[in-house]
């Protein structure tokens, strides 16, 4: 399911990104990188404490959530490097 929503919303995404200035598309990247990083580390956790959250149908949300926060911070990211920016 994430990979239909990442796919539905990267059109609209990319387009809101190429409106923004510079600061605006740097604010987007480090908004979502918080998010990713913050789903991440609840699945880290999970492994960390001997669980494996890949094979848990319980943590497939938790998989969407990271799944769907890293095409963002990638989308952004693509959207800064398409306006030439670092």
């Amino acid at each position: 399911m994430a990979i239909e929503m990442i796919d539905a919303f990267a059109e609209r995404d990319s387009a809101g990104l190429a409106a923004l200035d510079a600061a605006g598309r740097a604010a987007q990247v480090h908004a979502r990188q918080a998010l990713y990083d913050y789903v991440d580390r609840i699945w880290e956790d999970a492994k960390a404490r001997g669980l494996d959250p890949a094979v848990r149908p319980d943590w497939g949300v938790v998989a969407g959530l990271r799944d769907l926060t890293n095409a963002l911070v990638e989308q952004a990211g693509q959207a800064q490097a398409d306006a030439g920016e670092d």
